[in-house]
């Protein structure tokens, strides 16, 4: 018999549910799913302390409604609208509005050699770490877009979307590290992040993005510098030799057709800069992956 107090759910206002969304040789995403207007609770692990284990990494966004958490690292805490909690394998958890109460959520399950990198780093290192994520619609669409992506989406590549699953969590860690964001001040900045992500090393120029925005360069640099973590220039960079790998990875292209394509002066200039970057040259990183 179904315990519908356990697993009551209402498929409104997304539905996802996606076995498997993502399977690279780096890392995979095992599942993904919401619920909305759930009852569970502590039903759904033996008493007394109602635990169950973490077989794999795990995010758990909640999206509306509160719920408790705890687990073996020793965190204990309410999770409430916009909560997101990262926890590594192994680990014995608990989590579920009060008796009585409902609540929404999306969670993945993910795991890849990858991610055990990240973990050797402390990212969530030992002790499971609770973000706060807000606002919720533009966070979810995020993850939505890479476990249940649209037809322009779906022409990203697995690795493509693994990627950008550690960009959203790179995004979430930059963003605490942050002092608060007003709600105008998180929509400001992802404007501009779009206006970035989509020019090229040149086009558009940072001063011309800042008209854009009815500032001067001085105060656009200072306010994305203030929000996000880091400077626009250092953002455009990074996100400009992100998309150098994963041409070098996914293209037959030249290396000296990739500088082209990212307007690079010349190959030599391209080389240099993702030296500074990765470590290596784009030759050595095509060779090494490969």
């Amino acid at each position: 018999m179904i315990d519908k107090n356990l697993y009551f759910s209402t498929s409104d206002p997304i539905t996802i549910q996606a076995p498997h969304p993502v399977v690279t040789p780096l890392g995979e995403i095992i599942y993904a799913g919401t619920k909305w207007n759930s009852q569970a609770t502590y039903g759904h692990a033996p008493p007394p302390d109602y635990l169950r284990p973490t077989p794999h990494y795990l995010l758990v966004y909640t999206l509306e409604g509160e719920a408790d958490y705890f687990d073996s690292t020793g965190v204990k805490t309410i999770l409430k609208k916009g909560s997101l909690v990262w926890a590594r394998p192994g680990i014995d958890q608990s989590y579920g509005p009060c008796p009585g109460s409902r609540w929404s959520e999306f969670f993945i399950w993910f795991s890849g050699p990858i991610f055990d990198c990240w973990n050797d780093q402390g990212l969530p290192g030992k002790q499971t770490m609770i973000l706060k994520l807000e606002p919720v619609k533009y966070w979810l669409n995020c993850f939505r877009a890479i476990v249940e992506p649209n037809d322009k989406e779906k022409e990203q590549s697995p690795l493509n979307r693994l990627c950008n699953l550690q960009t959203i969590l790179s995004d979430a860690i930059r963003q605490q590290q942050t002092q608060p964001v007003m709600r105008e001040d998180a929509a400001w900045l992802e404007s501009v992040c779009i206006q970035l992500r989509q020019g090229t090393l040149t086009r558009p120029s940072l001063p011309e993005i800042a008209r854009s925005m009815n500032m001067s360069y001085s105060l656009f640099r200072s306010k994305f510098t203030t929000l996000a973590g880091i400077s626009p220039g250092r953002f455009r960079t990074e996100d400009i030799m992100s998309r150098a790998c994963r041409l070098l990875l996914e293209t037959t292209h030249s290396i000296a057709e990739i500088a082209m394509e990212l307007e690079f002066n010349d190959q030599f200039h391209f080389s240099r800069r993702f030296k500074q970057f990765a470590g290596m040259s784009p030759r050595n990183f095509r060779y090494q992956a490969r």
